[in-house]
C-alpha cells in the first residue's frame, strides 16, 4: 500500500526541497494530509499528521517563532515546511524553536509556489486512497466470508490483532467484554466507556492512547452500542485503523445474531415469568439473587426494551422480564455482594448518556429456586429506597438493617393483612368516590411529610392536600404527625406495592 512518508516530500524530483531539521526517524513519519496558515495562533487551521506550510507572515520578531511552534507541536502536527520567499530564508530562531519542539522543518524555495507541491501531494494521496479502498474491500471480503463459515467473532479479531500487533476488545457500552483476549484494567475500560458514550464522532482518542471505534449504529442508542478499543499507538497507523473498522462490519453482525438470541431467550421468560424460568434454569440449590430496575423519569416502551437489555448486557447469564410497572426484572446465579458490585461499576458507566434519566436498581440477598418470589419482591423494596438517591445510577442491596428490608422479608399474606388492616377503609372510601387519598398519601409520605412539596407535586392547593390527609388520617385512626404512625402507613403503603 502507498504511505506518503516526510521522506517522498524531500525525495520528490524538480522542488528543491530541503530538510532544516530532523532526523531519520523524523523522516519515517506518514503525511495524512497538507494545510496553509500564516495565522500567529494556526490551531484552529491544523490538525493532527499534517504536513503545515507557512510563508513565515506571521513573524515580526525572533520571538513570534516559539509561539507558532509551540501551537503546532501541542496539535501533533507531523512536520513544517516554510516558504523562502518573503525573508530570503528560513531565519534560525525558527530552526531553533522547531529543534526545541521536536518538528521536523522543510525550506520550500522561493521560486516553488506552495500550489506545486499540494498538487503532488493530492495525487500521491489520491493513489493511496485507491490502495488502501482497495486492500480494505478485499481483507473486508475475507472476513466476512470467515464469519459465514462459522468462525467466531473473537477468532477474527485475533487475526487482526496479529496481523498488525496491535491488541484490541469489543465491549458493550457497559464495559462488558464481547470479544479480546488480553486482560484490560478497570479504569482503562472506565476511560473507554466514557469517551465511547460521549464522543461526537469517530474514530475517538482516549488519552492514554486507546482508539475507540463504533460498532454498527452507535450514535443512536449508545447504552446498547458495541464499541471496538484498539491498543495505544494504533491511531497512528491509517492501515490498523481501517482494518478494524472493516472488522466492526462483522462485529455489527454478530451484534445482530445477538439479539436475536437474546429476544428468543426473553420470549421463554415471559411466557413462564422470570422466577420459574430461572428456577429451570439452573439445578436446584444454586444462590440466586433477584435484581429490579427501573429508570426514572418513567420510560416510554422502547427505553424499557433498551434498559432490559441493558441488564441482560451487564448481567450475561440472568433471565429477565419486565413487569407491570415497566420495571426490568432479572435473576442470576451469585451472590448478593458480587452482583451489587458488577451492577454498581457496569450501570455506573451508563451515566454520561442518561440525559437527567436515572437509574435506580434494587439488589436481593441470596435466594434459591422455592424462594425467587420473595427476593424479587425484597429487591423491588430496595429499588424504593434507591429511587430516593441522588446521583444517576444508585444500586442498593436489600439488607434487613431498614424497615423496608425488614417487611420485604415477610410472608405475602401476613404483609397483605396488615397493609388491609392499615389502608383498607382508605382504599375503600378511594373506590367508592375516587377522592384520589392513596394518590395523596402516596406523594406526601415521598414528599417527607412537606405539605407545599405535595402540593407542587400534584398540582393542588395546599388545603386540598391538608383536608386529604386528614381524612386518611380519620379513616386509619393514625396521626401522620407522629413518627410511629408515619412509620406504619408508610410500611402499609410499600406493603401493596
Amino acid at each position: 500500500m502507498t504511505i506518503v512518508l516526510l521522506q517522498d516530500v524531500l525525495d520528490t524530483p524538480g522542488l528543491g526541497i530541503r530538510l532544516l531539521h530532523g532526523d531519520a526517524a523524523a523522516l519515517a513519519r506518514p503525511v495524512h494530509r497538507a494545510c496553509t496558515t500564516d495565522m500567529p495562533d494556526p490551531t484552529r487551521y491544523v490538525s493532527a499528521g499534517s504536513l503545515v506550510f507557512t510563508g513565515l507572515v506571521w513573524r515580526r520578531a525572533p520571538e513570534d517563532s516559539e509561539v507558532f511552534v509551540a501551537h503546532l507541536a501541542r496539535a501533533g502536527v507531523a512536520a513544517v515546511a516554510a516558504g523562502e520567499a518573503l525573508l530570503g530564508e528560513v531565519p534560525a530562531d525558527v530552526v531553533d524553536a522547531c529543534a526545541r519542539h521536536g518538528l521536523p522543518l522543510l525550506a520550500v524555495p522561493d521560486d516553488v509556489p506552495f500550489s506545486t507541491v499540494l498538487e503532488h501531494l493530492t495525487r500521491q494521496w489520491s493513489s493511496a486512497r485507491m490502495d488502501r479502498l482497495q486492500t480494505g474491500l478485499a481483507r473486508q471480503r475475507r472476513l466476512l466470508a470467515a464469519f459465514a463459515d462459522g468462525h467466531a467473532l473473537g477468532e477474527l479479531l485475533a487475526r487482526v490483532c496479529r496481523e498488525f500487533d496491535v491488541p484490541a476488545w469489543v465491549f458493550s457500552a457497559t464495559g462488558t467484554l464481547v470479544a479480546g483476549n488480553d486482560e484490560l484494567g478497570e479504569s482503562v475500560i472506565d476511560a473507554c466507556c466514557d469517551v465511547a458514550l460521549s464522543a461526537p464522532r469517530f474514530p475517538a482518542e482516549i488519552p492514554n492512547g486507546y482508539t475507540v471505534l463504533p460498532v454498527g449504529s452507535a450514535l443512536r442508542d449508545r447504552t446498547t452500542a458495541w464499541f471496538l478499543v484498539l491498543g495505544p499507538a494504533a491511531a497512528r497507523n491509517e492501515d490498523c485503523v481501517d482494518a478494524f473498522t472493516e472488522l466492526a462490519t462483522v462485529a455489527a453482525l454478530e451484534r445482530v445474531r445477538r439479539e436475536d438470541r437474546l429476544r428468543a431467550a426473553w420470549d421463554t421468560a415471559d411466557a413462564r415469568g422470570v422466577a420459574d424460568a430461572a428456577g429451570a434454569a439452573h439445578p436446584a440449590g444454586t444462590p440466586l439473587v433477584a435484581v429490579v430496575v427501573e429508570r426514572t423519569p418513567a420510560a416510554t416502551p422502547e427505553q424499557h426494551v433498551a434498559l432490559r437489555a441493558v441488564v441482560s448486557d451487564a448481567l450475561p447469564s440472568c433471565v429477565t422480564g419486565i413487569d407491570a410497572a415497566g420495571r426490568t426484572v432479572a435473576v442470576v446465579a451469585g451472590t448478593e455482594s458480587d452482583v451489587v458490585a458488577v451492577l454498581q461499576r457496569r450501570l455506573g458507566r451508563l451515566a454520561p448518556v442518561l440525559a437527567g434519566a436515572r437509574i435506580a436498581v434494587g439488589v436481593s440477598g441470596t435466594c434459591a429456586g422455592e424462594s425467587i418470589d420473595g427476593g424479587i419482591r425484597s429487591a423491588e423494596s430496595a429499588a424504593a429506597i434507591a429511587r430516593g438517591d441522588t446521583g444517576p445510577v444508585s444500586v442498593r442491596a436489600a439488607d434487613l438493617d431498614s424497615a423496608v428490608g425488614l417487611l420485604s422479608a415477610v410472608p405475602d399474606r401476613v404483609r397483605r393483612a396488615f397493609a388491609d388492616r392499615t389502608l383498607g377503609q382508605v382504599l375503600d372510601y378511594d373506590r367508592r368516590t375516587r377522592a384520589g387519598l392513596m394518590t395523596t398519601l402516596e406523594a406526601f409520605l415521598d414528599c417527607d411529610g412537606s405539605w407545599r412539596r405535595t402540593a407542587d407535586r400534584l398540582h393542588l392547593h395546599p388545603n386540598t392536600v391538608r383536608y386529604r390527609i386528614g381524612r386518611v388520617e380519620a379513616l386509619t385512626g393514625r396521626n401522620l404527625a407522629h413518627i410511629g404512625d408515619r412509620l406504619d402507613v408508610f410500611l402499609a403503603v410499600r406493603a401493596l406495592a
